[in-house]
């Protein structure tokens, strides 16, 4: 029996008032395909549940709503649905975030048939607040329509995590790899994901805003990016993340990944090493640096490439995170 071309996995958590408009967005979708959705409340200590028991019969069958009783936490919450999922194609969204454009899933699946070389589209987005009305607050988007490693390198990334389709199978397969090569505990999965996307082939970004993304500080809420402290345990992990990064590259993907990788991970280890906070030491950077067979200078001047990139978009007015 031929299943969904598209599984839309929705993770909601604490989402009480954002939630119908998250699902009513997807079923408005206007579409020539089959498509399955699977909704994963985990457990919210607000009203989240009782809001999906409403409304549940107003959606078809394709939209599978799974009220945990047991908090499984952020993680194993959006496991279970990668697990249960069997579309050719993966839309990622959290539950207080929404579409605004009803021919978005039509067009990213359009494009992904016909560019086989192509491993994710992403789109713009649009950053609203509690009222779901723009707030002012501009998302770094990609500008360009090809996203590539040098965008990479700089921490743009090719658009928010709720606007991306890419194909399952191809992104589960290297996204398990990865993270059983990992070398550190913790690390935005967004990053990890575009540049595990250019490994793999080629990134699309349609360049309108087809959907919404919820920034709201609210304590309990998971429609925010939490704070981090900016110690030696922090330092640890970015570094061992940019050592996966390397390894990954290394074994699995072109000579243009593995610079970006190495590129990345000397201004990692390099930013650290000079920094008090973090018990990695500058001579050893540099050392290490110097054992590389070729491209050093790069390696070197990879920090001071990278801050001086985005202070220039600063200065123009681009912003280069959220």
């Amino acid at each position: 029996m031929q299943g969904p071309l598209v599984s839309v996995l929705v993770s909601t958590y604490n989402h009480e008032g954002y939630i119908e408009e998250c699902l009513r967005s997807i079923l408005s979708q206007k579409v020539s395909f089959e498509y399955e959705v699977l909704v994963g409340e985990d457990c919210s200590p607000d009203g989240t549940a009782e809001v999906l028991r409403r409304i549940r019969p107003e959606f078809p069958e394709n939209f599978q709503f799974i009220l945990r009783e047991k908090n499984l936490g952020a993680v194993r919450n959006g496991e279970d649905l990668y697990a249960r999922a069997r579309g050719k194609y993966l839309v990622d969204l959290e539950g207080d975030d929404f579409f605004l454009y009803e021919g978005k899933l039509q067009a990213q699946v359009d494009y992904l048939e016909s560019h086989p070389e192509c491993s994710a589209t992403y789109t713009h987005c649009v950053v609203v607040g509690e009222d779901s009305v723009p707030n002012g607050e501009r998302y770094p988007d990609c500008p360009s329509e090809t996203y590539d490693f040098r965008d990479c390198f700089y921490s743009r990334l090719p658009g928010q995590s709720g606007t991306l389709m890419c194909r399952r199978e191809q992104y589960v397969d290297a996204r398990s790899t990865f993270m059983e090569m990992r070398k550190f505990d913790f690390y935005p999965g967004d990053r990890r994901n575009a540049f595990l996307f250019l490994c793999m082939g080629a990134v699309h970004v349609f360049c309108e805003p087809w959907s919404a993304y919820r920034h709201v500080k609210r304590k309990g809420s998971t429609s925010y990016s939490s704070t981090v402290t900016f110690d030696d345990a922090y330092a640890r992990n970015e570094i061992g993340y940019g050592r996966t990064l390397v390894a990954y590259a290394e074994r699995y993907a072109s000579e243009e990944a593995l610079r970006c990788a190495k590129m990345t991970y000397y201004r990692l280890l390099l930013k650290w090493g000079a920094d008090r906070r973090s018990s990695a030491r500058l001579r050893d950077a540099l050392r290490e640096v110097m054992r590389e067979p070729s491209g050093r200078l790069g390696f070197l001047l990879a920090p001071l490439k990278w801050y001086t990139v985005l202070a220039l978009r600063k200065l123009r007015g681009v912003p280069v995170d959220l």
